[in-house]
């Protein structure tokens, strides 16, 4: 696995317990982050680049560049859509088992995988890019 490199990293106030290289989507307040109340979520914030232990821990989120992004399951192919597949924050590419089947307009897209994974908790390496799909 290849070296992480940031573009634009900024940090948060967690809105509670996060983990390391999770998705998080903004907090109900202004610079605040959580991880996403559902899958396909928008309004994300990035990809964490530390853990926090409690509610008002500061986080450093990745906004834009390649990131670790740790994985809900297998991901054979480089270069797919990564979404938040989890309300934990993990990531996965569309259409797998347990999916909503294709995106609609208003689900968020991370970025696209650079690496590979063989199952669920490996961490992989994401061009983070993120995007809210328009009808």
């Amino acid at each position: 696995m290849g070296t992480q490199k940031f573009v634009s990293d900024e940090s948060f106030v967690a809105d509670g317990a996060l983990a390391k290289y999770r998705i998080v989507v903004f907090g109900d307040i202004k610079q605040h982050c959580k991880y996403p109340a559902a899958q396909d979520a928008n309004a994300l914030a990035g990809i964490t680049q530390e853990s926090t232990t409690a509610s008002g821990d500061t986080v450093l989120v990745r906004q834009l560049g390649i990131s670790k992004l740790e994985v809900a399951a297998a991901i054979s192919t480089i270069g797919q859509p990564i979404r938040a597949y989890d309300v934990v924050g993990r990531g996965n590419v569309q259409n797998v088992a347990g999916g909503t089947g294709p995106w609609v307009s208003g689900d968020g897209v991370v970025g696209s995988n650079e690496s590979t994974s063989t199952a669920s908790g490996d961490i992989i390496e994401t061009w983070v890019q993120m995007r809210t799909l328009l009808g």
